[in-house]
């Protein structure tokens, strides 16, 4: 996937089908470079479920962004899809999947939906 450096203050990379472990990866190296290995765990698990969305729900390719602001870290998820995300009923005995907007809207400070003409952005936003 992609180096970092540390001085840059943002990342964008591809995601490919199939492609949510490099996801992982590109997200735990971004932030070790940019000095907030605090917040790597957060993260990765919040960068995985909405690059896996995407992949999943959306139509490719799916592209994630990761963004260093004062005092966070912005994770962009587009992908060329209208459908909107939503935090699903859960029945917890029987239900396998559908959990992850509910993490997100848990370990996120925000999130929410930037439509664009040609799909979506999906945010979140970690401080």
């Amino acid at each position: 996937m992609s180096t970092v450096e540390p001085d840059t203050s943002e990342v964008t990379v591809e995601v490919p089908a199939g492609a949510v472990r490099q996801a992982r990866g590109v997200i735990t190296r971004t932030l070790t470079a940019w000095g907030l290995t605090h917040l790597t765990r957060s993260a990765v698990m919040v960068g995985h479920e909405l690059v896996a969305n995407a992949l999943r729900h959306g139509i490719p390719p799916a592209a994630l962004r990761l963004r260093r602001t004062e005092g966070a870290v912005l994770i962009e998820v587009g992908d060329g899809s209208t459908a909107l995300p939503r935090i699903a009923e859960i029945d917890n005995e029987t239900s396998v999947s559908g959990r992850g907007m509910f993490i997100v809207s848990r370990l996120a400070r925000a999130w929410g939906v930037r439509p664009l003409p040609t799909g979506k952005v999906v945010w979140a936003e970690l401080a």
